[in-house]
């Protein structure tokens, strides 16, 4: 199980009862190996699922990416007052204008946000926007945006998605 990089707990099951119910309540996603002659557990928690050793290098990593999607799938971004922005493991700054704009992503995280909602919201920090304005903000947004796992897509005619990058 060594050098597969997640962010799933392996937990022996059941000697390793304690850690289980440890990352259970504190929504760490873990993978159970089940011990040989054990029973396996009943997982009725979508961040938990089990194997029972030897298993295929394959169908491992097939399970712990299960387990991360199902945890990616959960997540949206945050962002503070200091116009911190936090997805997952990572987090940038970005501008006051920046902020204005992302406050409204993350309010619609995952459908399209209209153009003439942005301007709006960037009228309230810049006199008299215009398309070229927005275009340029948003262009912003996404380079602001690389180092972390999110994506701003183009919905034509239309507005722009925030959303998970895949990958």
């Amino acid at each position: 199980m060594a050098g597969i990089s997640s962010d799933v707990m392996f937990v022996r099951w059941p000697a390793q009862t304690d850690l289980r119910n440890r990352c259970k309540r504190d929504g760490v996603p873990r993978l159970l190996v089940v011990e040989a002659g054990a029973r396996p557990p009943v997982c009725n928690d979508p961040f938990e699922d089990w194997v029972r050793a030897p298993i295929a290098r394959a169908d491992l990593d097939a399970r712990v990416r299960a387990l991360q999607n199902r945890l990616d799938h959960r997540q949206t971004p945050t962002l503070d007052s200091a116009g911190t922005l936090t997805f997952g493991p990572h987090s940038i700054t970005v501008s006051n204008v920046q902020t204005e704009l992302m406050e409204l992503f993350i309010e619609h995280y995952g459908e399209v946000v209209y153009r003439h909602e942005l301007t709006q919201r960037l009228a309230e920090r810049v006199q008299r926007p215009t398309r070229n304005s927005l275009d340029l903000h948003i262009m912003r947004l996404r380079r602001r945006l690389l180092p972390t796992d999110l994506v701003i897509r183009t919905a034509w005619g239309r507005g722009y998605v925030l959303e998970t990058e895949v990958g």
